[in-house]
């Protein structure tokens, strides 16, 4: 065990995604694409590649997750349990513009 990688709890769990992600596009690739809104070419990817190679992407990234939250986390830390799927699948809202201010690129009067 002196000779094990030590990760860092971001390493971890990108690994453990990227792993994840990989046997699920190895057991329903139409399943993985829809459920971690992959492309083709990312889950063309992602399934050949080596446990070796997704360990090496993993231990390459020590302080960056691969994964962001989806747009809304603080809607669902808020939320009722149940109200969570709900607001997964509504997604993200646009921020909110206070009165008298221009959203970028809008032109003014």
């Amino acid at each position: 065990m002196e000779n094990a990688v030590q990760l860092t709890e971001v390493q971890y769990l990108n690994l453990n995604f990227l792993l994840t992600i990989q046997a699920c596009l190895k057991s329903d690739r139409g399943a993985a694409v829809y459920k971690f809104h992959l492309d083709r070419l990312c889950a063309a990817k992602l399934a050949s590649m080596s446990v070796a190679q997704l360990q090496m992407l993993a231990a390459n990234m020590p302080h960056e997750s691969l994964f962001k939250p989806v747009g809304n986390f603080i809607d669902l830390l808020d939320a009722p349990p149940g109200l969570a799927m709900t607001l997964c699948a509504v997604g993200t809202h646009p921020p909110a513009i206070p009165p008298g201010e221009l959203m970028a690129g809008q032109p003014r009067a």
